[in-house]
């Protein structure tokens, strides 16, 4: 049986706005957990090297022999799609938001073992070492069985919340959440739900989630999620959470 394999994920990181796929999700979190842990890596003129059989372990891709392909698009796409945090602090700076990219560069030897070489960016270096305001995510237990990447975008952000009965998401904030065009389909609160609702069903039967529901206020156009309905933490209200959710402010 495959060891759990945990990260302490920043909930900037969390509740902040990627673009990423499924395997770009999934190698972020493995780079990430590597890196954090400083297993099976050596690090020279801040580049770090890790083996493509660590990554494919973190990721769950043990049983899928096109493992070296899918590991070259993820990597590619860390390195030049966007990842946007909101409201946050970084070296006494106040950011109304921060978008950058995760790796600088990536490249792979021909004499090389199959093994990666990567340049992960200093502000990401500084959240990964980070030991404050996270979140425990287990990867191949949880987070790497979900099919798409709006479940695991989900269930990181609601574990996020841990001790909370329910939360109360706006559909315009859940929409940036999961990087949904207001051009699309999901403009349309009725499309949204049904979109929404499936995740549901996969972090129910795929999670620690189990007692997870969803309720909604179309009038008002609110989602609530329902964490654990015995759970202690108070739950704050809908116009506190949004205020919460748009002024995370933290220091490295």
């Amino acid at each position: 049986m495959t060891k759990n394999i945990t990260i302490h994920k920043r909930n900037e990181i969390i509740r902040g706005t990627d673009f990423y796929s499924l395997n770009a999700k999934k190698c972020f979190n493995a780079i990430y957990y590597l890196y954090q842990k400083n297993r099976v890596i050596t690090t020279q003129y801040e580049r770090t090297k890790i083996r493509y059989s660590s990554l494919r372990k973190c990721m769950n891709l043990e049983s899928d022999n096109n493992y070296v392909a899918i590991i070259n698009e993820a990597i590619k796409e860390l390195q030049t799609t966007l990842i946007t945090l909101n409201n946050f602090e970084i070296d006494e700076t106040i950011y109304k938001w921060y978008s950058t990219k995760f790796l600088n560069d990536a490249h792979v030897k021909k004499d090389d073992e199959i093994a990666v070489t990567l340049e992960i960016s200093t502000f990401f270096k500084k959240m990964i070492i980070s030991q404050i305001n996270f979140t425990k995510l287990d990867l191949v237990q949880y987070l790497n069985k979900f099919r798409t990447k709006y479940a695991m975008k989900l269930y990181e952000y609601l574990k996020s919340f841990g001790g909370y009965r329910y939360l109360d998401i706006s559909q315009n904030h859940l929409m940036r959440l999961l990087n949904l065009s207001e051009k699309s389909k999901y403009k349309y609160y009725s499309q949204l739900k049904i979109l929404i609702e499936r995740q549901i069903k996969e972090l129910v039967t795929k999670s620690d989630l189990k007692k997870l529901k969803l309720s909604d206020n179309k009038k008002e156009k609110i989602f609530r999620f329902i964490i654990d309905p015995k759970a202690e933490k108070k739950t704050p209200s809908p116009k506190e959470l949004e205020t919460a959710l748009e002024n995370i402010i933290k220091r490295f």
